[in-house]
């Protein structure tokens, strides 16, 4: 009875197989819980099918399946000479995927193009349930209101969602464009629909990672179609509407710099010490604090500026705002930026939107533009400003990473050809922000938030080049860098890896796993 069992579940084994596969991705976006027992069901289920002589056959031809899981396994051998073994095993827990999806999705049964685009689209419809959710969110309809975008992304971080977005908003360019089976014209239009959709939505999310992912893709994909057809006209014409592309960006980015750079003329004879009600102004010459322009240290009187905040808000002057900034630090930037004196008659002119502005934390007017690139480039160009000027880096998400990578530059020097193994990179960050007196509070004294650093750090010189040849050989042996879905994908993750410690979460290791190992294992070849 039990054998029956057995053989009628492998002869089912298939449909099982790519039925896990849609359940894993119909959950990512959503639970790390439910995406962990999807992966051990699909181990599971790995176990039970059996067939080990062919899965063991299949990893001697095909050595490449092991290759781009050993990237696990030198995670292995740094145990041999790492001093943290409690953060070494938990580390290890989080890359399980790096070892499970290439072994079970390169040894499992191939699926066909049908197969693959069912699950692909099974991803889509989640993603877009949580765009839509997202959406509810935004608009307040649910009782509460997102005041981050980036808050959108749930317990996940902005730009690990922000990877997923890329991924079907592509997909749908593949079968838009690239898919070679005949589709009927409703469906194609579904997928420009979801494209447009999935492009405003990342939009929305701020991630600066998304968006420069987004026109890396978008310009290979034109680069691509170009190559596509044989009509010469049409390789012109796209190859053209890809330079407009390339040189309007270009052009949008020089003026943002401008406008950003763009200062008032301050003659020190020319400015006024005393308010309309006759209170003396602070004036700092020396401060070269600016928003959009306007010195945030002139025509400064805190005494009217507190009595006047304090009649138009219930967040007091000296209490912080609802991002834990102190409140009257958001307010003299925000009234800098709307080239408002800091006093009484100043904070008269706010608007009930700005005093709420405000008591959110909002440094800057312009901030609450959603829909605009200039703000996120503003904010980017101030933090970049203000830290060479030698101002803290604390709290700001672009200069702590120049802070990270200096601190983590020193830690490779120390380190260089070994690494300091897997579990004693958080523990040689900590001691080495000691050593640098680092501006950073504690709370964000963090890791490198650049993948191949953190693996140089981790193993060191013999490692990172383990690592590097793990993740390309793979593609060449496989001939992957031919197709469209694969490259995509790759593309998102290896410059994901740049600005962040992809591996070092379980959803970042899981989209690098997974969708690797998709494209690289489960079509046939």
């Amino acid at each position: 009875m039990l054998k029956n069992a057995i053989n009628i579940f492998r002869l089912n084994y298939k449909y099982i197989y790519s039925g896990m596969l849609m359940i894993i991705v119909a959950v990512l976006p959503h639970s790390r819980y439910l995406l962990s027992m999807s992966e051990i069901g699909l181990v599971f289920f790995w176990i039970l099918e059996g067939n080990f002589k062919i899965k063991v056959k299949i990893l001697k031809t095909q050595p490449e399946i092991l290759v781009f899981a050993s990237i696990f396994i030198i995670h292995l051998i740094g145990l041999i000479y790492t001093q943290n073994f409690a953060y070494a095993f938990k580390d290890l827990k989080i890359k399980l995927p790096l070892l499970i999806f290439p072994i079970v999705l390169g040894t499992s049964l191939k699926l066909s193009s049908k197969e693959i685009k069912q699950i692909l689209i099974v991803f889509t419809i989640s993603i877009l349930i949580k765009t839509f959710y997202g959406t509810f969110l935004l608009s307040g309809l649910f009782g509460t209101t997102v005041l981050n975008p980036q808050h959108l992304a749930g317990k996940y971080s902005h730009i690990r969602y922000a990877l997923m977005l890329n991924i079907v908003a592509f997909t749908m360019v593949y079968f838009l464009i690239f898919n070679k089976e005949k589709e009927k014209i409703i469906f194609k239009i579904l997928y420009l629909i979801i494209f447009i959709w999935i492009s405003v939505f990342l939009l929305i999310l701020h991630s600066v990672t998304g968006w420069v992912i987004y026109l890396i893709l978008f310009i290979f994909s034109i680069l691509r179609f170009t190559f596509y057809y044989n009509n010469r006209l049409i390789k012109a014409v796209f190859f053209l509407l890809t330079l407009l592309i390339i040189s309007g960006i270009s052009l949008y980015i020089v003026n943002s710099v401008q406008k950003f750079y763009k200062s008032d003329i301050i003659v020190p004879g020319a400015i006024e010490h005393y308010t309309k009600s006759g209170n003396s102004y602070k004036n700092n010459f020396n401060s070269t604090q600016k928003e959009n322009g306007h010195f945030v240290n002139l025509y400064l009187c805190e005494k009217e500026l507190k009595e006047e905040w304090n009649k138009v808000s219930k967040i007091k002057y000296d209490e912080t705002d609802k991002d834990n900034q102190p409140v009257k630090y958001t307010l003299i930037r925000y009234l800098t930026s709307k080239n408002l004196r800091k006093d009484k008659d100043g904070v008269k002119q706010l608007s009930k939107q700005d005093i709420e502005n405000i008591e959110n934390g909002m440094t800057n007017y312009i901030f609450a533009d959603r829909f605009s690139l200039y703000p996120k480039i503003y904010e980017i160009l101030w933090q970049m400003n203000r830290y060479a000027s030698g101002g803290s880096p604390d709290n700001q998400s672009i200069s702590q990473r120049f802070e990270f990578l200096k601190n983590g530059k020193e830690i490779i020097k120390r380190n260089f050809w070994f690494g300091v193994g897997t579990g004693d990179v958080k523990d040689e960050y900590k001691k080495q922000y000691k050593l640098s007196n680092s501006k950073l509070s504690e709370k964000h004294r963090l890791r490198a938030h650049n993948q191949y650093v953190t693996i140089f750090i981790t193993f060191g010189f013999f490692g990172f080049l383990w690592f590097m040849f793990a993740l390309f050989y793979p593609i060449v042996k496989t001939k992957k860098y031919k197709n469209y879905l694969f490259l995509i994908s790759f593309i998102i993750i290896f410059f994901s890896m740049l600005n962040e410690d992809t591996l070092e979460t379980q959803m970042g290791a899981t989209i690098f796993a997974f969708f690797l190992s998709f494209f690289l294992f489960v079509g046939k070849r």
